[in-house]
């Protein structure tokens, strides 16, 4: 059985590899002036390189900077990346070249937890685009809206430090991390949505499960099974928060509700010519709280 496994799988690498030279040889492709980079292996590319320093590939891309400058070319698997390792070369790409750099390539576990790619954060630089960021940023981001928010920040950052005395005074262990996550994620949903979300940790396990999935997985073509049973927990979660936000806005109840304030109805008002997308910015806020 064991010979018969080593066989298909030195069959399949030798086929990826003949595979790989017919391409080459039958379509053939102008030489592009690329960064200069580490030397590639068929398949996998420069993925070698990056498990040289223990497997913390941002060690191993440092060490590659120091040799081939802050500018280089790596490739991952097939896929060409450029790095960039100096504010200067930074600056460049994703300020006075940002739109060259706007799109983003979307590996299919991270298409799968991004709802194919169309949130806010990963979605193809066009007009769509632009309107969805415009709405986040006019009614989210902006310094009166911030400033509208205060009394948000300083009522979840009050219940942080009771809960922190409270764990204290019994003498219990105190994962501080969870509950800076828990804070940021509480006070991010407050001021979009308006209200606490009694789902948060269906949404949180489902999140941080498809994330891990992610990320373990961004150097492999693999079906994203997983990462698809997590984004479908996850649009089970944020549509029923949609739901319950229409109906508490539709019946004049919000205040009612426990809704801190109507000013995420417009946010949600302006979303109305964008309603399949509600969920898709929605998914963008909680991963911004939860990421910070």
């Amino acid at each position: 059985m064991e010979s018969k496994v080593l066989l298909a799988l030195c069959v399949s690498v030798l086929a990826a590899l003949l595979s790989k030279l017919l391409k080459s040889l039958l379509l053939a492709k102008p030489k592009l002036n690329l960064p200069p980079g580490p030397w590639t292996l068929p398949v996998i590319g420069s993925l070698h390189h990056l498990i040289a320093d223990g497997g913390l590939p941002h060690r191993a891309m440092r060490r590659l900077a120091h040799k081939y400058g802050p500018v280089m070319t790596l490739r991952l698997g097939e896929v060409p990346a450029l790095v960039l390792s100096s504010p200067e070369a930074a600056r460049e790409a994703l300020k006075t070249q940002d739109l060259a750099f706007a799109d983003r390539n979307v590996n299919p576990t991270l298409k799968a937890l991004t709802f194919d790619g169309n949130d806010v954060a990963l979605a193809p630089y066009g007009d769509r685009w632009r309107q969805l960021r415009k709405i986040c940023v006019t009614e989210l981001l902006t310094q009166s809206r911030v400033q509208s928010f205060q009394r948000i920040r300083e009522q979840e950052v009050a219940r942080f430090l009771r809960d922190v005395s409270a764990s204290a005074a019994t003498g219990s262990a105190v994962d501080v991390t969870k509950m800076v996550s828990k804070l940021i994620n509480d006070t991010f949903v407050l001021e979009s949505v308006g209200n606490s979300c009694k789902y948060q940790h269906e949404f949180l396990d489902a999140f941080s499960t498809g994330l891990r999935e992610t990320f373990s997985l961004t150097f492999f073509a693999m079906a994203p099974r997983k990462v698809l049973a997590c984004r479908k927990r996850m649009q089970r979660v944020l549509e029923q928060v949609i739901q319950e936000k229409a109906e508490a806005m539709d019946g004049g109840d919000e205040q009612n509700e426990g809704f801190v304030s109507d000013r995420s109805s417009d946010f949600f008002t302006r979303l109305g010519c964008f309603r399949q997308s509600s969920s898709l910015l929605l998914l963008n806020i909680c991963a911004m709280g939860w990421l910070t």
